[in-house]
């Protein structure tokens, strides 16, 4: 079916001027507080990034993605120039950020990069660090991670295989699983007396990523309902950590004091805001009739428009 996209430069005079406001993926009037439409990264977007792209969730960069060549930084810079006034939106930092815009849309091996990532960070945190917390190798999270990076990979062979649903379905109960026991490792780590920031914001990456790729997963099997409900109990898990590390009590264990600890809450607030985007994303595409696969397929072979947005009824 056709998919009523539009491009980014159609509300670009919108956003310049104050009128919608971006809320994860989501853009908002700013007077009724109405969602107004989905952005989306495509796959015109994806293959930018994907070459020569690092991605830094120990945090030192804010977990957003550095351009490592000259030739990339170009692209990007370009790719914002065409965008015109949907330069308020820093498109091409949200899209390279480990979360990413609309990362329902990811392809599978951008996914797996940022995992990869993800990982080396860790290992690399795990060396540094003098007194881990004390359950850290009880829990295991860097295996974690590692099942979801399996999990995507089956997801990548889904795509292609005759029994691409019951092996999507598999993905999804793994990612399921797996995104509780990472809430729960965090959940540790935060009730320390002190916490790495680095590690901290590493394992809130893969928090992320995992959730979202569970999201997509739902979608792709056009369980939009399912989805709804999963992004809810996403939120919730989240809100419960915001709960365990308010900024203040966070100050006190982090060495980098009340400017880190502002700059991690604001990081959770993001991931909060775009998980509940995909909830949003999901009843609009129930309103309109959208099936999922199709939606997903369609933003992912886009080879043109580095950012499509699906407007709300």
């Amino acid at each position: 079916m056709s998919i009523p996209f539009y491009i980014a430069e159609e509300f670009a005079k919108q956003i310049a001027s104050g009128e919608l406001k971006r809320h994860g993926a989501i853009l908002k009037n700013v007077q009724t507080g109405r969602i107004v439409a989905h952005l989306q990264e495509t796959g015109a977007l994806q293959k930018v990034l994907q070459t020569g792209l690092s991605i830094d969730p120990t945090g030192v960069t804010n977990l957003v993605g550095i351009a490592q060549n000259a030739a990339i930084s170009n692209k990007l810079s370009a790719m914002q120039s065409m965008m015109g006034a949907m330069q308020s939106l820093q498109i091409a930092t949200l899209a390279s950020s480990v979360v990413g815009v609309g990362v329902t849309a990811a392809s599978t091996a951008m996914i797996l990069h940022r995992l990869g990532q993800i990982d080396t960070a860790l290992g690399t945190i795990e060396g540094k660090i003098d007194a881990l917390p004390s359950q850290w190798r009880d829990m295991d999270l860097r295996r974690k991670l590692v099942t979801v990076r399996t999990a995507v990979d089956r997801m990548q062979e889904a795509e292609v295989r005759p029994d691409g649903d019951s092996v999507m379905r598999e993905v999804e109960e793994r990612l399921s699983y797996v995104f509780d026991e990472l809430h729960s490792g965090i959940a540790s780590v935060v009730i320390e007396a002190k916490v790495d920031a680095g590690l901290l914001r590493t394992l809130l990456a893969g928090l992320a990523m995992c959730g979202a790729t569970q999201v997509k997963s739902l979608i792709w099997l056009d369980m939009k309902e399912a989805a709804v409900q999963r992004v809810g109990r996403q939120c919730d898990r989240l809100q419960d950590l915001a709960f365990l590390m308010p900024r203040d009590v966070l100050a006190e264990k982090l060495q980098g004091g009340a400017d880190l600890a502002a700059s991690i809450s604001q990081d959770c607030s993001e991931i909060r805001l775009r998980t509940a985007s995909q909830a949003d994303l999901s009843r609009t595409l129930i309103a309109k009739g959208i099936n999922g696969r199709d939606f997903i397929e369609r933003i992912q072979s886009e080879e043109a428009e580095p950012i499509l947005i699906l407007p709300t009824e």
